[in-house]
């Protein structure tokens, strides 16, 4: 590997290339909502796929170019967070999602981030890794907002049975991911305080 590669770059943190792609996705957020607000589904998907693509080229640069941060890594979770959460929000205001599953999402979400908070507050307990179940579960959360604006652009039967697929699988994830994540962050806990 050449020393160019292995270097910490000399300029601040949030100018590294992994950090701005992230950052632009985060500026992409607000763009989505505009398009599906106003049914440019085709627009909307070709700005999610690329928002969804920048996700991995980031973090193979902060590896590749030994630009990983602080900063990376915690707007790399908020940019996805946010694209997924704007998403499922929007797509349910215009009726491409059911609002049973968005409000599922940010209930399991939302549960998460009230025991972080608690815990973090309450005492020195700072290990709020993601879970191989939550990473699985946000997996299936893109794939399934992307299928969503995917069939509301193109009308395809196929599409509808792939989107009603993500569905299920969103719905099993979440409860899955929340239950493991409650019991993983305890055990965490309880390994901290002993």
């Amino acid at each position: 590997m050449s020393s160019f590669a292995s270097a910490k770059p000399a300029w601040p943190s949030w100018c590294y290339p992994a950090n701005l792609i992230t950052e632009l996705r985060l500026l992409a957020v607000p763009l989505l909502l505009v398009l599906v607000a106003y049914h440019r589904f085709d627009w909307g998907f070709a700005l999610f796929f690329a928002a969804a693509a920048s996700d991995g080229v980031d973090g193979w640069l902060a590896r590749r170019f030994n630009q990983r941060s602080a900063l990376g890594s915690y707007l790399d979770p908020l940019a996805d967070k946010a694209l997924v959460a704007s998403l499922f929000i929007s797509l349910a205001l215009v009726g491409e999602l059911p609002w049973a599953l968005t409000i599922l999402v940010f209930t399991r979400d939302g549960c998460i981030l009230i025991s972080a908070a608690v815990l973090f507050f309450a005492s020195n307990f700072r290990d709020f890794r993601p879970t191989w179940w939550g990473k699985a579960s946000t997996t299936a959360e893109l794939a399934t907002v992307g299928a969503a604006l995917l069939q509301a652009w193109l009308r395809n039967p196929v599409l509808q049975g792939i989107e009603e697929f993500g569905w299920a699988s969103v719905t099993f994830l979440v409860l899955v991911s929340g239950i493991h994540y409650a019991f993983t962050s305890a055990r965490r806990f309880h390994q901290t305080a002993s």
